[in-house]
């Protein structure tokens, strides 16, 4: 290409860029108080909850068939969780291991004959993890990773066991983006926040829906009432 006319296209691009520039300025508080305005918005296009109340909305969702391959329960204390584990390893024929997630009120927890470390790369095994946040519009739970919070546990299992503190279970998805804006702020944004809304399914082979395909086939949700 001729250098001269490249130039010229080059002065041309830029003489339209400058053109195009904003010529009315604002302040920032302005521009801040535009965009509050526009977030109002939004407000009109969330979907109606089956509840007011985020920990009833989120267990009606999930008890209508809303949340692929979930069930849920809810417990008065967190020490009452290895009986609840129990009664899902009885309900799905399943030996009595998994892998606990490495944090300590799981941990410290009274599990018994229960053994809480077990190799999650083997076949049908079961993980079960602690959700920073549940979120009822979509019947999410949130994990962050971390070195207590491996995000492979969330993946590797067949069964997979996400115990939610009531206390942190959030009407809408854009609840949980302002949480995590804030987070940001602060420079703590892990490396994985991951919003998980029931097992993964694909209906690539002949249209016939299969559950687990990309992770769990089960996914129990435990709310706990005094967290």
């Amino acid at each position: 290409m001729n250098k001269h006319i490249s130039e010229q296209s080059r002065a041309k691009i830029f003489s339209a860029i400058q053109a195009a520039a904003p010529t009315v300025t604002m302040d920032a508080k302005t521009i801040q108080q535009e965009a509050l305005e526009i977030l109002k918005e939004s407000e009109f296009a969330r979907p109606k909850l089956l509840s007011a109340d985020a920990t009833q909305a989120l267990v009606l969702r999930i008890e209508a068939g809303l949340v692929i391959g979930t069930s849920c329960e809810r417990l008065s204390t967190l020490a009452d969780l290895p009986n609840a584990v129990k009664q899902f390893f009885n309900k799905n024929s399943l030996p009595q291991a998994l892998k606990v997630q490495d944090l300590e009120q799981l941990q410290q927890l009274n599990w018994q004959d229960i053994s809480i470390n077990i190799d999650i790369q083997q076949d049908n095994t079961v993980g079960l993890c602690w959700a920073e946040y549940g979120v009822a519009e979509t019947g999410s739970f949130v994990v962050h990773s971390s070195p207590q919070m491996p995000i492979l546990l969330n993946f590797l299992p067949l069964y997979l066991i996400a115990v939610i503190p009531k206390s942190k279970i959030l009407h809408y998805m854009d609840d949980y983006a302002l949480i995590a804006n804030e987070i940001a702020k602060k420079g703590e944004t892990p490396r994985n926040m991951c919003l998980i809304s029931g097992v993964s399914g694909t209906t690539d082979i002949e249209g016939v829906l299969v559950q687990g395909a990309h992770g769990p086939e089960i996914l129990h949700i435990i709310i706990v009432e005094d967290q």
